[in-house]
């Protein structure tokens, strides 16, 4: 299979000479949380953009907001301050429009349904749909668990049922699919899988993913851009470009630039953990 640049999803039909509209964009965000009689601030002037095809990745030390982020761009949660688009609407407008998909690191099945009917039932609460039964199965086997179709998530390993919420995300056919540390409770051998698999998908629904991830390594591998925030309160520190030739394979571990990105991302990180611990050391500063 050819080599394809890092951008190989942007969607060419359109004029060139027009840039496309954002899939995402952040602008001056800011978000407050009152814990008992203080105010902690979790995020602080973020801008951050997504394009159409893109992958972000966004990674940095522990309580620096990026669930918080991601849960403000999928319209969970309304910001303090700032603006957010996505579509060029406002955030609850994409989510009813079922234009998003999200995938936390809790599947969230239920346990008295099957693989399948847990999927189906995301067809089922947006109403009867003809098809629905091979539509599923057709899901099922993108992600590689059409054989599980009859089991139920007790009795699915933590990589199998991330795959039935990869799936349940890809039901409405979202041009942006929101990802919170989906892999981060799997053992390294299922992660790798599915961050394989992810990159399968990815490139074959040709949408947009914003990916939280604590793994330099996943984000490095995974991304067009890793998005690297600081600690609290979380701001944009820098964005990477990941320039590495696409599909990405396990291989690339290998190349002297892979390894490069990875430092670069891991130098980021380590001066705001060093910072974040100084700041919590300080009495009155622990959150």
């Amino acid at each position: 299979r050819p080599k394809t640049p890092a951008n190989h999803l942007t969607n060419t039909s359109r004029d060139s000479d027009v840039p496309p509209e954002p899939v995402v964009e952040v602008r001056h965000l800011t978000h407050q949380y009152p814990v008992g009689n203080e105010t902690v601030v979790a995020l602080t002037g973020v801008d951050l953009t997504v394009n159409d095809g893109e992958f972000v990745a966004v990674i940095g030390p522990s309580g620096c907001g990026k669930t918080t982020l991601l849960s403000i761009i999928a319209g969970l949660l309304s910001p303090t301050g700032g603006q957010v688009s996505v579509f060029g609407s406002d955030t609850r407008a994409a989510r009813r429009s079922q234009a998003l998909g999200l995938v936390t690191q809790d599947p969230g099945l239920l346990p008295w349904l099957d693989v399948a009917a847990n999927v189906l039932l995301t067809l089922d609460i947006t109403g009867p749909h003809d098809g629905a039964d091979e539509y599923v199965t057709e899901l099922l086997e993108r992600v590689g668990i059409s054989r599980f179709a009859r089991y139920y998530p007790g009795q699915l390993s933590g990589g199998m049922r991330q795959r039935v919420a990869l799936a349940r995300a890809l039901v409405h056919h979202p041009r942006l699919l929101l990802m919170d540390e989906p892999f981060g409770a799997l053992d390294e051998i299922s992660r790798e899988e599915m961050r394989f698999e992810l990159l399968k998908v990815w490139e074959q629904e040709q949408m947009s993913v914003v990916f939280v991830t604590h793994s330099i390594r996943e984000a490095v591998l995974l991304a067009d851009r890793v998005v690297v925030l600081t600690g609290q309160p979380g701001r944009v520190k820098d964005v990477i470009e990941i320039d590495l030739d696409r599909p990405r394979t396990a291989s690339l571990e290998d190349d002297p630039r892979y390894q490069s990105l990875l430092a670069d991302v891991r130098g980021l990180l380590v001066s705001e953990t060093d910072r974040s611990d100084l700041v919590h050391a300080i009495p009155g500063n622990r959150r």
